[in-house]
């Protein structure tokens, strides 16, 4: 069975980019070939484009965008050479040649990250496996929908597009209820695939620091506590703090924090593998502290008061939420995280999410 994956690799992100290789590292582990469609979507190519022009309504973000440019540019770079030189990929296709990939597969597998909501790609369809004939298998896995209901306008095509799936499989249970309400299927709830590897095979792909004894700041959105949390734990502690995407005018800001906006995938694994602690907000940020067992404290309520159920949903599944963080009272050094129940749950999670693809490449 040759396999062929669709999902948002390209996007410069390092969940999108290590989802996607863990994916496909699980599906070679199974024994299948698998392909990561290297599909060009235009409206991801313009969202993650390199701006190099001027606006005319922001001085400050013009300023802003010039020095970033380099840094940008070395991260763009770096993520290019990642994924072309870990990842298997199809011939290159746009929209109008994707369908040519009918005759390169078996199965078709879409996800994971957010191929499900169409804010993302602008509503690009083939996302959802529109490309692929009547006569083949569709499927996903771990697929999220990002949003918690559809409009209105949307919900006759998405009901038309997630009818025609054998096999569905997403990421948050608020996507069960919407493949339901939405397509009268049943659909199946599997773990992000970078639980799919452990921390030993993520440490063969993992470029470790030339440094030890710090803090790592790994930061999604606007936050409300991170930065003075980090702070504070260094005084605690006397490790500096390392700042994983930070662009040069944060790096302005707070001088005290080292690390840049152009870190690579492959040291972005080495420096959570090798922190004494880890501050994030971020779902991936969650994940990797839980696969490589840090010290980590987790914000899940965002600067805008929305809570970040994903990250949050983690926790509790791992039963890890004393790991949560609210305010600086929440600085205590004394909590040793007890990771028994996480490689319980997370080997669990990783025997049921390789069954079924092994069932759904397998048309079991």
């Amino acid at each position: 069975m040759k396999v062929g994956v669709i999902t948002f690799h390209r996007a410069i992100n390092y969940g999108a980019a290590l989802q996607t290789y863990a994916l496909q590292k699980a599906l070679a582990g199974l024994g299948f070939d698998s392909e990561v469609i290297d599909y060009r979507c235009d409206h991801m190519e313009e969202l993650y484009k390199l701006v190099g022009g001027f606006s005319t309504k922001s001085v400050k973000q013009n300023i802003r965008s010039f020095m970033n440019y380099f840094p940008a540019k070395r991260k763009m770079k770096s993520f290019r050479s990642m994924i072309n030189e870990n990842m298997k990929l199809s011939p290159m296709y746009d929209s109008t040649t994707i369908n040519q990939s009918n005759e390169r597969y078996d199965v078709f597998i879409t996800g994971s990250d957010q191929v499900f909501n169409y804010a993302c790609s602008d509503f690009d369809k083939n996302y959802f496996l529109s490309f692929v004939d009547d006569k083949q298998k569709i499927n996903s896995y771990a697929a999220s929908f990002g949003i918690s209901d559809i409009p209105v306008e949307y919900r006759a095509e998405y009901a038309r597009l997630l009818s025609r799936f054998n096999h569905i499989s997403v990421r948050e249970e608020s996507g069960k209820k919407m493949v339901r309400e939405l397509a009268g299927k049943d659909s199946e709830l599997h773990v992000d695939p970078v639980f799919l590897l452990d921390a030993a095979e993520w440490s063969r792909l993992a470029k470790d620091p030339d440094f030890d004894n710090y803090i790592l700041i790994y930061r999604l959105n606007k936050s409300n506590v991170i930065n003075d949390f980090a702070r504070l734990l260094a005084k605690k502690t006397g490790k500096k703090i390392v700042n994983i995407g930070q662009d040069y005018i944060d790096r302005l800001k707070n001088r005290d924090f080292y690390g840049g906006m152009d870190t690579s995938v492959q040291e972005f694994l080495g420096l959570f593998k090798n922190a004494d602690y880890v501050v994030t907000n971020s779902f991936h940020g969650t994940a990797f502290s839980i696969i490589f067992e840090r010290q980590f404290y987790v914000e899940t309520k965002q600067k805008d008061f929305k809570k970040n159920d994903r990250a949050e949903n983690l926790l509790k599944l791992t039963g890890l939420t004393d790991s949560i963080i609210e305010s600086l009272d929440d600085c205590e050094l004394d909590i040793s995280r007890d990771f028994c129940t996480a490689r319980k749950v997370i080997a669990e999670e990783k025997v049921r999410a390789l069954s079924y693809l092994n069932g759904i490449c397998t048309n079991e």
